[in-house]
């Protein structure tokens, strides 16, 4: 599994085999791995044109969660765990609204509420590290960064990761 862009794959002639054999390659790991890993399917699976663009969290009086509320870039993971962590932060209002402890308006807003709490800087530092590696030579300097200075890496883990719940 790994990431690409448009941009490469039409370099490639649109050719998924050719991009790996002429882009993806140059990588000395991943070139290791497209040589001597084996195929489980005869054609790839892909995907494309995702946006990790902010969402909303309630849309129609509905709650929103996993990829539908906001979608974590995948160099960050942990997509399911927040996904889970939502469904609980949903499901704790959703059991008060229906108790009639609180009104719909008050579940809609404290779940955006609280969902924005645990999630948007989760969300926006993950966005920020994916543009950043999409530049060659800044990925380059982050990771030279992080050998040197561990902790950037422990930093950015944490800011991405979040708190157990």
């Amino acid at each position: 599994c790994y990431l690409t862009t448009a941009s490469n794959l039409r370099r490639s002639g649109n050719s998924i085999e050719k991009m790996e054999a002429s882009v993806l390659s140059k990588n000395p790991h991943l070139k290791k791995i497209f040589s001597q890993a084996g195929n489980w399917r005869s054609d790839p699976v892909t995907i494309s044109q995702i946006s990790f663009a902010n969402k909303t969290q309630v849309e129609n009086h509905l709650l929103m969660v996993g990829d539908a509320a906001g979608m974590i870039t995948p160099l960050c993971g942990n997509g399911m765990s927040m996904a889970f962590h939502g469904s609980k932060i949903a499901a704790n209002l959703i059991t008060q609204f229906l108790n009639q402890h609180i009104s719909r308006d008050s579940m809609e807003a404290n779940y955006t509420l609280q969902w924005q709490q645990h999630f948007s800087r989760r969300l926006r530092v993950g966005r920020q590290i994916q543009q950043l590696a999409g530049h060659p030579q800044l990925t380059s300097l982050v990771l030279n960064l992080g050998t040197v200075f561990p902790r950037l890496f422990q930093s950015l883990v944490r800011q991405t990761h979040g708190k157990p719940f």
